[in-house]
């Protein structure tokens, strides 16, 4: 009898929480978040032997500003990149066969800025070396200290990659 008494209250608890609302201030808030902003990318197997590099991006856009540590390895024909939270943690990452293309989010949550965004701004800078504004709407600026700056105002962003560095094969 107890057992039963037990299973029914369980039950009707079950029940009772099915039916409640929380609060409206739990109710997460939609944050700023990117569009995902097309483009070309470069087919892995054209990219030429096994390396990897370590960069710095920084992405601004309307109400985002936000920056990721970057490891990007390619390895026959895979190439891989890891987005990196300022803390060390893995926020995203994206692997590219070919111009296929599969990202996962670390964090639980959609990302401010789109994993492909940051791949296609990537083959901007490193692959697809075009600097002609004209190319899908994006303006590609150099400095002499090896950063890239891209400006595409048809996404609504723009982003700075900085090298830290390169390990090339030999």
């Amino acid at each position: 009898m107890r057992r039963t008494g037990s299973l029914v209250a369980g039950i009707a608890l079950v029940l009772a929480c099915a039916h409640v609302q929380p609060p409206a201030a739990l109710v997460p808030l939609l944050l700023p978040r990117l569009a995902d902003c097309p483009g070309s990318l470069k087919p892995t197997e054209e990219l030429e032997g096994d390396w990897v590099i370590h960069e710095r991006i920084r992405v601004r856009g309307e109400r985002i500003d936000e920056a990721y540590g970057l490891v990007v390895q390619k390895a026959g024909p895979k190439l891989v990149l890891v987005g990196l939270t300022p803390f060390g943690a893995k926020a995203f990452s994206v692997t590219q066969i070919g111009v296929e293309v599969w990202s996962e989010s670390k964090l639980g949550a959609a990302l401010p800025v789109p994993p492909e965004n940051v791949l296609r701004d990537l083959h901007r800078a490193h692959f697809l070396a075009k600097d002609d504004a004209g190319f899908e709407g994006r303006k590609v600026e150099r400095a002499a200290d090896g950063s890239v700056h891209i400006a595409s105002e048809s996404c609504g962003y723009e982003s700075t990659l900085a090298p830290v560095s390169v390990n090339a094969p030999q």
